[in-house]
C-alpha cells in the first residue's frame, strides 16, 4: 500500500511530502533523493520546533566562537575539499536541502524571531556542535560562560543470533536527551524509494539519524568517554608569546579570544564526562604558562559525514565501513543489530594520539581522561588514532553500553588495553552495573518485548546495592524499609531514597532531605515527579541517574518539568518477515503515552 502512495506523491512532486504515520502522528518524509529528504528534514523540524530552533540559529550566529569561525571561512574552506575532509555528496545535499526546507517554513510562519539561514551557517553549526574541545572551553574563547547544558547519555543494548529467541538480531535504544530545548530530537520516518527507509530521530539543527532502524539494520548512539581533544601547555615569554622549539610565537588577536598553532587559548574547562559544566577545572593564564584546546575535530567534517551513510545501511558491517571511512565521530559509540543476527559496538571516534613521553600532567590525565601535552616541542602536537586501534567487537551474541568504557560492553569478554583518552576502563556507572547484570539472565530469550520490560521495569540499582548497608535509625526510615525499591509512579519512598542518596547517603543528609521534603516522603513518586500538559498533571516513572535508574530521569523541580532522560525510547526485532517488530515511546512529545507505558508500533511498517 505505501508504495502506492509514494508513487503517486512522487507523480505530483519532486519536493518531499509529509503525511501521517501511525497514531503517534509520526511525520514521512517521502523523497526523490538525499535532497529532498534533507528539505523535509528540515521543513519538519521547523513545524515542529520553530521557536527552539530560531533560538539555536541565533544564539550560535552571536557566539565569539562562531563569528571568528565566519569572518575567517574557516568552515567554507573545508566545505569546499572533497571527502574525508569535506562533505560526501550525501551529506552535501542532506545540508542543502535542510536550509531549502528550513528557509521555506519560515518565510511561511513568521514568528519567534525566525529568519532564514544559509548553508554555511548550518554547517558551522554542525562543526562547532562536533567539536568537543572547543565546546567544553569557557573563559578565553568565550567573553562569559556559555548557559549550562543539561546531561546527555544513553543506555543501548544489541543481541545477535545466539541470545534471542527467534535467530535474529534485536536492539534496545534508550537515548537521554533534553526533552526540551535546542538539543532535543525531532521523530520522522524518512524515504527515498529503493534506497532510503528509515523510522529514527534526528537532532535540532542536524540532517542525520543518530538512533533508528531499518529494514536490515537498528542503530543507537551513545554518549562515550572518550576525549576528542588535548590541552597543550604552553611556555610564556609574555602573556601572549609562546616558545615552540626554542623559538618565539606570538599569539594571534581574532578579537573573540587568543590563538595559538595548538588552537584558542583558555582558562577554564569542563570536564565533567556527561558535557554539562558541574564539574570545572581551572586552568591558569599568567605571564609564564597558558594552556591551549587543540581540538582533533577542528578540521574536517568526520561526524556529519559518518552519520550521513547510516541512512542507506543495511547491515551492522555498512554502518562500521561508514564510521572507518570517515573516522568515526565525536565522543559517540554506535552499538547496532541486524536481521543477519549479527552485533556491533563501535567506539570509533575522533581521539588523539598522544605520545606518551609528551603528557605533562599524568594525574590529570587519570582523573578527566584529557592529556596535557608539552607546547614546546611541535612534535607533541597530538595526530588522530588511526582506527584500527580504536575499540570495537562484532559478535552474534550482545554488545552493550550505557556510557560507561569500551571496557563494560561485555560482561564476559571486556574490551581493555586502550589508551586512558577513551575513558577509564576500571570503574562502571549503576546503569551499566545493571545491564550487565540483567542482559545475561535472559540470553537466548531475547525479543522485543523483553527489551520493552527491561527497559521500563524501573528498579533502582543504588536501592538494591546500598540501602540496606546505608545508616538510616529515624523514624521516617519505614518508609524506605516498605518502600519497593523501584521507580514507578506508584512507588512510595523513591523520591526520598535518590534525593538522600545524591546527598551523600549520611545519617546528616537523611535529616536535612527529610526535613525539606517534609509530607512529600509519604507520597507516591508520580505526585511530585510529573509534568505539566494543557493544564493536568501526568505522572511519570523513571529516575535520576546518580541512583542507576535505567530509565533515567532527571527532574528540574523547580519548573517541575523533566529536564534530560528517556526520550525517543525503540525496542526492534528482526523476524523471518521482511519488516521488524517494533516499538517506539517519544516520550517528549507524548509523556501521557510514556507515563502510562504504551507503546505504539514502530512507523516503518504502519
Amino acid at each position: 500500500m505505501w508504495k502506492t502512495v509514494i508513487a503517486s506523491l512522487l507523480l505530483v512532486t519532486s519536493a518531499p511530502v509529509a503525511s501521517a504515520a501511525g497514531p503517534e502522528q509520526v511525520p514521512h518524509v517521502v523523497a526523490a533523493h538525499h535532497r529532498g529528504l534533507g528539505d523535509g528534514i528540515g521543513y519538519g523540524q521547523a513545524k515542529a520546533h520553530l521557536c527552539d530552533l530560531a533560538k539555536l540559529f541565533t544564539e550560535f550566529a552571536a557566539d565569539p566562537q562562531f563569528r571568528d569561525l565566519e569572518r575567517r571561512e574557516v568552515v567554507e574552506a573545508i566545505v569546499a575539499q572533497p571527502p574525508p575532509v569535506g562533505p560526501t555528496r550525501q551529506a552535501r545535499d542532506l545540508v542543502t536541502g535542510y536550509v531549502q526546507g528550513y528557509n521555506r517554513y519560515v518565510a511561511r510562519n513568521p514568528r519567534c524571531g525566525a529568519r532564514p539561514i544559509t548553508e554555511a551557517e548550518l554547517y558551522r553549526f554542525n562543526h562547532v556542535a562536533f567539536n568537543e574541545g572547543i565546546f567544553r572551553a569557557y573563559e578565553g574563547i568565550w567573553p562569559s560562560p556559555p548557559k549550562e547544558v543539561k546531561e546527555r547519555g544513553s543506555n543501548t543494548i544489541a543481541v545477535g543470533a545466539g541470545g534471542t529467541s527467534g535467530g535474529r538480531g534485536v536492539l534496545l535504544g534508550n537515548p537521554h536527551v533534553p526533552w526540551r530545548g535546542m538539543v532535543s530530537f525531532w521523530h520522522a520516518r524518512l524515504t527515498i524509494p529503493g534506497k532510503v527507509d528509515v523510522d529514527g530521530v534526528t537532532v535540532l539543527g542536524m540532517p542525520v539519524v543518530f538512533n533508528g532502524y531499518n529494514r536490515g539494520v537498528a542503530w543507537s548512539a551513545t554518549v562515550s568517554t572518550a576525549s576528542s581533544y588535548t590541552l597543550t601547555r604552553l611556555r610564556l615569554v609574555d602573556r601572549h608569546t609562546y616558545l615552540v622549539d626554542g623559538k618565539p610565537e606570538r599569539m594571534i588577536d581574532r578579537g573573540t579570544h587568543w590563538d595559538t598553532r595548538y588552537g584558542p587559548v583558555t582558562r577554564k574547562i569542563r570536564t565533567n564526562p556527561h558535557l554539562t559544566g558541574d564539574e570545572m577545572t581551572p586552568l591558569p593564564w599568567t605571564d609564564t604558562e597558558a594552556y591551549a584546546v587543540t581540538d582533533l575535530a577542528a578540521d574536517r567534517l568526520t561526524t556529519l559525514n559518518a552519520a550521513a551513510t547510516f541512512l542507506e545501511a543495511r547491515t551492522t558491517d555498512d554502518l562500521k565501513a561508514g564510521l572507518d571511512r570517515f573516522g568515526g565521530t565525536v565522543r559517540t559509540n554506535i552499538i547496532a543489530a541486524d536481521r543477519r543476527g549479527q552485533t556491533l559496538y563501535a567506539g570509533i571516534q575522533v581521539v588523539p594520539d598522544v605520545r606518551t613521553d609528551c603528557v605533562v600532567d599524568q594525574g590529570f590525565l587519570d582523573r578527566t581522561g584529557v592529556a596535557i601535552v608539552d607546547g614546546t616541542r611541535s612534535a607533541c602536537r597530538a595526530g588522530r588514532l588511526p582506527v584500527d586501534r580504536m575499540p570495537w567487537i562484532a559478535s552474534d551474541t550482545y554488545a552493550t553500553n550505557s556510557n560507561s568504557s569500551h571496557a563494560f560492553v561485555r560482561a564476559d569478554k571486556p574490551l581493555k588495553g586502550f589508551p586512558r583518552v577513551f575513558g577509564d576502563e576500571n570503574i562502571a556507572n549503576l546503569r551499566t552495573e545493571f545491564g550487565l547484570q540483567e542482559i545475561p539472565r535472559h540470553l537466548g530469550r531475547f525479543d522485543a518485548g523483553v527489551m520493552r520490560k527491561l527497559v521500563l521495569e524501573n528498579r533502582n540499582t543504588a536501592a538494591e546495592k546500598h540501602l540496606d548497608s546505608m545508616p538510616c535509625v529515624r523514624p521516617e526510615c519505614e518508609v524506605l524499609r516498605k518502600w519497593d525499591r523501584r521507580n514507578e509512579v506508584g512507588s512510595v519512598g523513591a523520591l526520598l531514597f535518590d534525593q538522600w542518596f545524591a546527598a551523600g547517603g549520611t545519617e546528616k543528609a537523611f535529616d536535612e532531605v527529610v526535613a525539606r521534603l517534609g509530607p512529600k516522603i509519604h507520597q507516591p513518586l508520580g505526585e511530585n515527579q510529573y509534568v505539566v500538559r494543557d493544564g493536568g498533571k501526568i505522572p511519570l516513572h523513571g529516575g535520576p541517574g546518580s541512583s542507576g535508574v535505567y530509565n533515567l530521569i532527571n527532574m528540574d523541580w523547580k519548573k517541575q518539568e523533566v529536564s534530560d532522560g528517556s526520550s525517543f525510547v525503540f525496542a526492534v526485532e528482526y523476524t523471518d518477515r521482511a519488516c521488524p517488530t517494533a516499538y517506539t515511546l517519544m516520550a517528549p512529545a507524548r509523556p501521557d503515552l510514556y507515563g502510562a507505558k504504551r507503546w505504539q508500533k514502530g512507523a516503518l511498517c504502519g
